[in-house]
């Protein structure tokens, strides 16, 4: 049986004061729902650990608007990474997030710089400051930068959606961190494109030396959602330019250019690639199209290569417009554009994409950006592959348009959640990752921090895969249930898991011990869908039932009516509205109702 969609109501109840105990820190790749829950639970937590503290009380409508920035939107704000900051971070959260994106009285613009000061101190003596964050010093530099600009938002910052002001606040945080840095313009302000010099100066940099990979300003989580890029150094980037159909013609001709004739003719070939498909999109002679009409060109032409970066529906221009479609307007269908490819016009149908875009397969693999591969199934129709040279002139042009996709070297040196959170999002090429990870760093080094994500979570679907991933190198992740075994929170979890696992006798387990993984997994394929499909439905996820029989239900409801697992209420709320068997529905309500009657504070 599919799950439905959830309604609004299905969240979770309110927690409690002391929520915080443990904590997801990593949100690149959640979803709305998900990010919407955060963003309230998050500076919760802050403010209910700072109110026991000596001092001021902190605003938390100011600590919110920390929150709501680290966790971001796809184009705009944080990456999703709530515990490492950076002096970027605080010139971004100061001179652009809280002018643009809150509505702040001016005491509580006020109190930002103090609720950034807080939430460090939350995470630090949590033991959850990411050790990837700038050096305190650094950090509180950067505070300081700002403590003089607090009056009004920077001349020419472009609000979004309405100014603050006019929606009853008061803009607080005013000019960048430094005071001499311009805010970022608005999200329909042209892009800057990528140019020869550009192209040029990668290709001539030393040839061994790799290609560098610092990004201009970035915005926004959309870039650490996307697969990672594997570029290639600048010999293999020189060398592939040159090997392009374009620059090295048919065998038997003459023999290839030098490198910087190569260069020039893969330069002269792109820029007619980039105007035929502007005049293709919007209708013109691709003799009429200049430099200006190039941004909507990059734009199509990066929609193409994101979809064929994604791994599926490879080749056929219909099958990839959905996807194109998604990148430019944020959609499947034709919409105002919200994912920063501000560039195409929103009134382009998907018909119009598939019609431009059609012919850029052809003229991306006379570039070299990709070539035609047999089906593996059918040995039949060909599909287009990116080459080395395609994966560079992906991450080069959405760089520049300002989503900047992580690096397969980055990501190999990443934190444990950051691939779990990655795993979750439901790709398959997330999982694959993970493993790779696994396998790159050793299962012996990367299994206990995958374990220490599972104690610390509060995201059951984090959890839930962390409990099937480790379970696959039970012998590694031994010892890391083993000394948890006692642990007060997460005691019954490790102990459940060394039970299935084979490592532990029936008799050590204590009679709770396996409702916290159950309820756990039950609550993940609520909320992601999977509940009652089969292992094949769910590309090898495995059981979505959790081992529990329908049968047994009423008897699951009993038992986490009486625990205190933070997923219970909305486990069995789910169940009361949605399930289609009547019996079930009312035992889901009756449990809900003894639930609730526990939580509620006597008088």
């Amino acid at each position: 049986m599919p799950a439905p969609a959830l309604d609004p109501s299905d969240g979770p109840d309110e927690l409690g004061e002391e929520h915080g105990a443990d904590m997801r820190l990593v949100f690149s790749n959640a979803d709305e729902e998900t990010i919407d829950r955060y963003r309230d639970l998050l500076p919760r937590a802050a403010a209910s650990w700072a109110a026991r503290r000596p001092g001021a009380p902190v605003s938390r409508r100011a600590l919110g608007a920390v929150a709501g920035y680290k966790l971001g939107e796809a184009v705009c704000g944080g990456d999703g990474l709530v515990a490492r900051w950076t002096p970027a971070d605080v010139r971004e959260l100061l001179g652009h997030w809280v002018p643009t994106r809150e509505a702040l009285p001016a005491t509580d613009s006020r109190a930002v710089p103090g609720a950034l000061r807080t939430w460090w101190a939350f995470l630090v003596e949590r033991g959850w400051l990411d050790p990837r964050s700038a050096p305190v010093t650094d950090f509180e530099q950067a505070l300081l930068d700002a403590a003089p600009h607090h009056a009004s938002p920077p001349a020419g910052v472009a609000c979004c959606e309405t100014d603050p002001a006019a929606r009853g606040g008061t803009a607080g945080v005013a000019a960048s961190v430094g005071g001499g840095a311009e805010p970022a313009p608005p999200a329909a302000a042209p892009r800057r494109g990528l140019g020869f010099a550009a192209v040029a100066a990668a290709v001539r940099r030393g040839r061994d030396a790799p290609l560098p990979a610092s990004p201009p300003t970035v915005r926004g989580r959309h870039g650490r959602s996307l697969p990672p890029a594997a570029l290639p150094t600048a010999r293999e980037l020189a060398d592939a330019v040159a090997a392009a159909p374009v620059c090295a013609g048919r065998p038997g001709d003459r023999p290839r250019p030098a490198p910087d004739d190569a260069l020039e003719r893969w330069w002269s070939r792109f820029t007619g690639v980039r105007r035929s498909a502007a005049g293709r999109l919007l209708g013109a002679e691709p003799t009429a199209c200049g430099p200006e009409q190039e941004p909507a060109a990059d734009a199509l032409i990066a929609a193409v290569l994101t979809a064929l970066s994604l791994g599926r529906e490879r080749g056929a221009a219909a099958s990839l417009a959905p996807r194109m479609a998604a990148h430019l307007f944020g959609s499947p269908v034709a919409a105002p554009p919200a994912t920063g490819a501000a560039a195409v016009e929103p009134s382009a149908s998907a018909a119009g994409i598939i019609a431009a875009a059609h012919p850029l397969l052809d003229e991306l693999a006379e570039l070299g950006a990709l070539v035609r591969v047999p089906d593996p199934v059918s040995g039949a129709q060909r599909h287009a592959v990116l080459t080395p040279l395609g994966w560079w002139l992906w991450f080069a042009l959405l760089t520049c348009g300002g989503v900047r996709p992580i690096t397969r070297a980055e990501l190999m040196a990443e934190d444990a959640e950051v691939l779990i959170d990655r795993a979750a999002g439901g790709d398959p090429f997330g999982e694959r990752e993970l493993r790779q990870w696994i396998e790159a760093r050793g299962p012996a080094a990367a299994l206990p921090d995958l374990v220490e994500v599972y104690r610390r979570s509060d995201d059951c679907v984090h959890r839930t895969l962390v409990k099937t991933v480790t379970s696959s190198y039970a012998l590694q992740a031994r010892a890391g249930y083993e000394s948890l075994r006692t642990d007060p929170a997460f005691g019954g979890r490790a102990r459940s898991w060394l039970f299935d696992a084979g490592f532990a006798k029936h008799t050590a387990l204590h009679p709770q011990d396996h409702l916290d993984p159950l309820l756990d997994g039950l609550a993940a394929s609520l909320r992601t869908g999977t509940y009652g499909r089969t292992e094949a439905e769910t590309e090898g996820g495995g059981d979505a039932l959790c081992g529990v029989s329908e049968q047994r239900l009423p008897a699951v409801f009993d038992t986490a009516a009486a625990s205190g697992h933070p997923e219970a209420p909305f486990v069995l709320r789910w169940f009361s509205r949605h399930h289609p068997d009547l019996r079930i529905r009312a035992a889901a309500r009756s449990a809900l109702a003894r639930h609730r009657a526990r939580a509620r504070p006597r008088r």
